[in-house]
């Protein structure tokens, strides 16, 4: 399993150098720059745009900025933020930490919902629970988030006054610290983190329901019958067992998933956050900030596959990873 880490790794870094240059030269031909609105014509003079410009080295060919731009990242510097006057590792940081709290808040919920209805959806196919489970499964698969989210927000924030609306801390609770800030950040992840869950739970509730089915039908759980074993029994040890290991690789595809949806998710909840971070930084042309975060979002995307195959072979110890 080490050789196949060590080997996906190496297989990465000509991905991400390919990736690279093309996000680079997506935002290249991408039209206006991060000066662009910046500054007031009334007060400044135009020239003083042109010699920002090529200070910056704006008018520099494309393969020159890029090899100025890839050699620092590899040393781990990614640039100044045009926007920000601050260095982009440091951006990024500061917000990393809140994508990481709601994606993991997100994935936990996932499976606490998706595994009980799957198993009962399973259990009891073909009958009212299971024909219940699985129009909530077909409804979340046709819902898009943005969909679910206008219809949560005005209800659950606006309306019942349940959760708080923008943000991720409250700034009484920040100065509090201790339990009340740790209780005011659940409280402003749970809303989009169940946005999120009750979306992407559908597609593991539909697919350990055709996993338990098929058990049911298998030989084995056949020959436990004949000899007597109780039904319970047979569910606990012999189908929902073996139904639950394919279950259990889709934790670094959730997690994936999560990652991707947090630039939709976080920036209809104005939760501050790498994905919301990625919106703003394009708006408003902030690219060194852009391309530093696609580049990270892939890196996590090929992290989180790779996971999934980890844990695949770990709670099944025969299948190989080749």
């Amino acid at each position: 399993m080490w050789k196949t880490i060590v080997r996906r790794i190496l297989i990465l870094i000509p991905q991400m150098f390919v990736l690279s240059v093309f996000l680079f030269l997506l935002a290249e031909r991408m039209p206006g720059d991060a000066l662009t609105g910046m500054i007031d014509p009334t007060t400044t003079r135009p020239e003083r745009l042109e010699e920002l410009r090529h200070q910056y080295g704006f008018y520099d060919p494309w393969h020159v900025k890029y090899t100025r731009w890839i050699g620092n990242a590899v040393r781990g510097d990614f640039g100044r933020s045009f926007y920000h006057k601050l260095p982009v590792t440091r951006i990024i940081a500061d917000r990393a930490a809140n994508t990481f709290w709601l994606g993991l808040l997100t994935v936990l919920l996932i499976y606490l919902i998706a595994i009980p209805l799957g198993i009962t959806s399973g259990r009891f196919h073909d009958k009212p629970p299971d024909r219940a489970i699985s129009f909530y499964s077909y409804f979340a698969m046709a819902t898009p988030t943005i969909v679910l989210a206008l219809f949560l927000i005005p209800l659950f924030a606006f309306r019942l006054g349940w959760f708080p609306f923008g943000g991720s801390v409250d700034p009484r609770a920040f100065s509090q610290g201790g339990i009340h800030y740790f209780l005011s950040r659940l409280h402003h992840m749970l809303l989009p983190a169940m946005t999120a869950a009750l979306v992407s739970t559908a597609y593991i509730i539909q697919y350990l329901r055709s996993e338990i089915v098929d058990y049911e039908q298998s030989d084995f759980v056949t020959t436990a019958r004949s000899k007597g074993v109780p039904q319970r029994q047979i569910y606990s040890r012999h189908i929902f067992r073996n139904a639950l290991i394919p279950v259990a690789s889709f934790v670094g595809y959730s997690i994936t998933g999560v990652l991707s949806g947090s630039v939709l998710l976080e920036t209809i909840y104005s939760y501050p956050g790498m994905g919301e971070l990625f919106v703003s930084s394009i708006t408003l042309r902030d690219y060194p900030v852009a391309n530093a975060l696609i580049l990270l979002f892939a890196v996590l995307v090929v992290t989180g596959t790779l996971l999934s195959d980890i844990i695949l072979r770990i709670v099944d110890p025969r299948l190989k990873i080749k």
